[in-house]
C-alpha cells in the first residue's frame, strides 16, 4: 500500500469523499496506487469510482479508449472493476488530440456525476515535463475541478504544475514519493504491452457494413482512394456519442464503412456514430500511427 492507512487524504476521503486528481510521470505508480485506493475505500463502504485516462496504457480498457469505471465487493471481499462508459480517442498519446482527450474527460465526468459516487479517482497519463504537458494538465484540472490532488514526486519534475494548483482555494495538494518498486518500463515493453491488448481483444472478427444514412461520421473520415487504411482503429459510439466497441477499417465507400469488429460486440445495433482513429493495426497486433493530416 503507497498510501498509508492514516493518510490525511485517505482520512478526508473516507469521511467526505471528493475527486482526486492525480499526477506522477510516467512509471510512477500511479495506476497501482489507484488499485490500492480503490481497494481500501471500497471495503471501508465507498462508492468509488475511477476516470481511467491514459490511452496510452490504460488499464481498465483498450488502448486510444478513454473508460469510466465503479466497482463492487463480492463476498470474499474482492474488489470487481464494472466499466460504465467509454470515449474512443483513436490514439495512444494525447499529443496532437488534446481537444478529444480534454473534451473525453469532461464527459466522463459529467457521467460520473450523474451516476453519483463517494470518491472519483482521475488516473491521467504520464505527460507532465515540458509546456505542453504542463499546459494540458493545467486545463484538465480546471476543467474537471477535483478537489484533491495527489502527486507522485520523483524529483521536480511536477514542481510547474503543483506550484499552480497550490494556490487554489478549492483543492488541497497532497505528495508522495514515487515508490522505490516503481520499475520503468521501456518504449518497447509499452507497446508489447499495447499490442497483446490489441490481440486479446480482436479475435473472432465478423465483418459489418455500417450505411451512412443509417449512422454517421463523427469528425474527420479518410477518403480511402489513393491510401491503404486497412486496419485503421475505428470507434462505435451509440447515439449519445459513448463508445460501444472498437472495430478496424476495412474498406469505405461514399455509401459504406465496412469494419471488422469482435463478434462478442453486442451493440451494434446500438451504433449510430463512427469515429476514426489515428492507429492501424496489422493482424498481429502491431501498430502503425497515421495522422489525421495525412487523409
Amino acid at each position: 500500500m503507497h498510501v498509508p492507512d492514516q493518510h490525511p487524504l485517505l482520512k478526508v476521503l473516507t469521511e467526505r469523499g471528493g475527486v482526486c486528481f492525480l499526477l506522477g510521470a510516467t512509471d510512477a505508480g500511479k495506476s497501482t496506487l489507484i488499485r490500492d485506493m480503490v481497494q481500501l475505500l471500497s471495503i471501508r463502504g465507498q462508492a468509488v469510482m475511477v476516470l481511467d485516462a491514459d490511452v496510452g496504457q490504460s488499464t481498465y480498457g483498450l488502448p486510444t479508449t478513454l473508460n469510466l469505471v465503479r466497482f463492487s465487493v463480492d463476498d470474499q471481499q474482492r474488489v470487481v472493476p464494472h466499466v460504465v462508459a467509454s470515449v474512443f480517442v483513436g490514439a495512444t498519446s494525447p499529443v496532437g488530440h488534446l481537444l478529444p482527450v480534454v473534451v473525453g474527460c469532461r464527459r466522463l465526468m459529467d457521467r460520473a456525476l450523474a451516476l453519483g459516487f463517494d470518491t472519483l479517482l482521475i488516473d491521467p497519463t504520464g505527460f507532465v515535463e515540458g509546456p505542453l504537458a504542463v499546459e494540458l494538465k493545467l486545463q484538465k484540472i480546471d476543467l474537471l475541478r477535483p478537489t484533491q490532488v495527489l502527486a507522485l514526486v520523483r524529483a521536480n519534475e511536477l514542481q510547474p504544475i503543483l506550484h499552480a494548483c497550490r494556490q487554489r482555494a478549492d483543492m488541497s495538494v497532497y505528495c508522495l514519493p514515487v515508490p522505490a518498486a516503481a520499475r520503468s518500463r521501456s518504449p518497447a515493453e509499452r507497446r508489447a504491452n499495447r499490442q497483446e491488448r490489441y490481440r486479446c481483444y480482436f479475435t473472432d472478427l465478423v465483418r459489418v457494413s455500417f450505411r451512412l444514412g443509417d449512422t454517421a461520421v463523427w469528425g474527420r473520415w479518410p477518403q480511402c482512394a489513393g491510401r491503404d487504411l486497412k486496419g485503421l482503429l475505428v470507434g462505435l459510439n451509440d447515439a449519445y456519442g459513448y463508445c460501444c466497441g472498437v472495430g478496424l477499417l476495412s474498406g469505405c465507400t461514399e455509401r459504406t464503412i465496412a469494419v471488422d469488429l469482435p463478434r462478442s460486440c453486442s451493440a451494434v445495433r446500438e451504433v449510430r456514430l463512427l469515429r476514426f482513429g489515428s492507429v492501424a493495426l496489422d493482424p498481429d497486433g502491431n501498430e502503425r500511427f497515421i495522422s489525421p493530416r495525412q487523409w
